[in-house]
């Protein structure tokens, strides 16, 4: 790997000078693990708004837009647990791996933390939203025994607008990653 002279001061969150004169290959994801960890962790983790899925299919307020006579009015909240189990069956590889599924706000918001081995087995990092997206909307459908027309509805309130724009504008499934609009 190539040195460099230049360097760096890092800080805690607080503001706290924790080591100065860094150079910056120190700092690099190829040989510091801190690093690495961060960069996996923002790959892996994608967010979903359980809540906010639940009130976007009551009101039809889909993808950024308002689909009247779309509403459905489901009791996701009511059925969390078992949505979250169905997500998290779909999206581990295998038992014990580091998948993981953390709940925020009494379940309405949940950070789930796809299992490494989809990304290092995935050409792109968006193997990690499309999964997951593609897991909670499956869970819902299969949780209410949703027909095929109505399943568009929740696939909309999971996925935003995408396929039609790339970045899934709308989504309550997020990363903090973003797809690149052409």
């Amino acid at each position: 790997m190539a040195k460099y002279t230049e360097t760096i001061d890092l800080y805690s969150d607080d503001g706290k000078l924790l080591k100065s004169g860094v150079t910056l290959d120190r700092i690099s994801p190829l040989v510091n693990p801190a690093t690495s960890k961060i960069i996996d962790l923002t790959k892996r983790t994608i967010n979903v708004n359980l809540g906010g899925i639940q009130d976007a299919l009551k009101t039809g307020k889909l993808g950024k837009g308002k689909i009247k006579g779309r509403e459905l009015d489901l009791p996701i909240m009511e059925n969390k647990d078992a949505i979250v189990a169905k997500i998290k069956e779909m999206i581990q590889v295998e038992e014990g791996d580091d998948t993981e599924i953390l709940e925020f706000n009494g379940g309405k918001l949940l950070l789930v933390e796809v299992p490494s081995k989809r990304l290092i087995n995935a050409a792109t990092y968006d193997a990690a939203i499309t999964s997951v997206a593609a897991a909670t909307t499956f869970a819902i459908v299969d949780q209410f025994n949703i027909d095929g027309f109505n399943a568009s509805t929740v696939k909309a309130a999971c996925w935003g607008s995408y396929p039609h724009t790339q970045d899934m504008q709308g989504a309550l499934v997020t990363s903090i990653l973003n797809i690149p609009q052409n």
